[in-house]
């Protein structure tokens, strides 16, 4: 696990896309509604910044599902659109801006709940264990998943 998350620590990529905020914007999902978490495009924190990188196995390969920007926005990807999240509550333990209980709504219809656990530290961060990502979307349909990551700070 932690050769896992150290080469996942190593992986960074650059891009991020937000929608305007005056068009109306509808729920990414099948026309039930129903949804899937997919991988993000950019799975970084930014040179300088604070957050952390959440991770969920797709065909036992670790996907990045989840990235929030201490003091900025969290992004995840539904059916492969980007969507941002806003931090809206926060409770429990924490450290590098990323708290134990994490909730993120507004979303282009989508909210979500973060719960994770704080693993063994490292230099400049933290692994987060037993993590649960669940997603909701406006029309009631939610996908939960079980994640691991790091919390931590990327030098400039």
């Amino acid at each position: 696990m932690m050769r896992i998350a150290s080469a996942l620590l190593a992986v960074l990529v650059v891009g991020c896309a937000t929608g305007g905020e005056d068009a109306p914007v509808p729920v990414i999902g099948a026309e039930d509604g129903s949804f899937a978490l997919t991988a993000l495009a950019d799975a970084a924190l930014p040179p300088g910044k604070c957050g952390m990188i959440l991770w969920t196995l797709d065909a036992n390969t670790p996907t990045p599902i989840m990235r929030y920007v201490s003091g900025e926005s969290a992004s995840i990807a539904v059916n492969g659109v980007p969507v941002d999240l806003s931090l809206a509550e926060t409770g429990g333990g924490g450290n590098f801006g990323v708290a134990e209980k994490q909730v993120f709504v507004g979303g282009a219809g989508y909210d979500a709940v973060v719960d994770v656990h704080f693993g063994l530290g490292f230099d400049g961060g933290s692994y987060l264990e037993r993590g649960l990502v669940k997603v909701t979307s406006s029309t009631g349909w939610e996908v939960v998943a079980p994640a691991a990551g790091i919390a931590g700070c990327r030098s400039k």
